[in-house]
């Protein structure tokens, strides 16, 4: 080790780099700083994965193989809602209904997968049960009250009947707008190309989404 005259550093010669600079040691104030930066950094990647880990919708039975292109264009629809609002709307398609165990209590299946995924407290999850068929819909404590167009907590707005009810509601409009739907799609389609079942499981999905983002973000 030798002396750098000019600013009073301490280098091994064999450590200068080729651009002809001297390495800089660090000083006992900046180590601190560093190891925060490289934790802080660390943190936040690993958030960041963790978030983007959680698909908006998740088909693993792939009830909507036939319609590919939807998936894609959900996703992206509801990326932008969540970047827009901060809420995250998930949608899920299973193949089969919760076992008797899971489903013990009214609401404790939804309950536990939305905490599973994230979103109990600021977020929506829809789920479709194909062997019912019908759909669940768990909306996060901070979303009741917008949800239900109603004052109050969850607990009020539980009790009181206001949030089963507003589920019902979006249900069945979002059924019949569906059903329209695809009733026009049905028309003008030749007898041996019928619209295929998924287009009419993507149509009530839309319709969900549409009415969730209505109601919690009015325009």
């Amino acid at each position: 080790m030798v002396a750098d005259n000019t600013s009073g550093i301490r280098f091994d010669p064999r450590e200068r780099l080729h651009s002809g600079r001297r390495p800089r040691q660090l000083t006992g104030m900046n180590r601190p700083l560093l190891w925060f930066t490289v934790f802080t950094l660390g943190w936040l990647s690993s958030a960041l994965q963790a978030t983007e880990a959680v698909a908006y919708i998740d088909d693993p039975g792939r009830l909507l193989s036939s319609d590919p292109a939807w998936a894609k264009t959900g996703e992206s629809k509801l990326a932008a809602f969540e970047r827009t609002s901060g809420i995250r709307i998930l949608v899920r398609f299973h193949s089969a209904s919760p076992s008797a165990e899971e489903d013990r209590v009214p609401g404790l299946y939804m309950r536990t997968l939305a905490g599973k995924l994230g979103i109990e407290r600021r977020g929506v999850l829809l789920v479709y049960f194909a062997d019912e068929p019908d759909w669940r819909i768990w909306v996060g404590d901070e979303l009741t009250a917008p949800f239900s167009g109603k004052p109050g907590t969850v607990t009020e707005l539980t009790a009181s009947g206001a949030i089963h009810d507003a589920k019902e509601a979006m249900l069945a409009a979002a059924r019949a707008r569906a059903d329209e739907a695809f009733a026009a799609l049905q028309k003008p389609a030749p007898p041996d190309r019928p619209p295929a079942p998924a287009r009419h499981l993507a149509l009530q999905a839309d319709a969900l989404i549409e009415a969730l983002m209505g109601r919690l973000v009015p325009r």
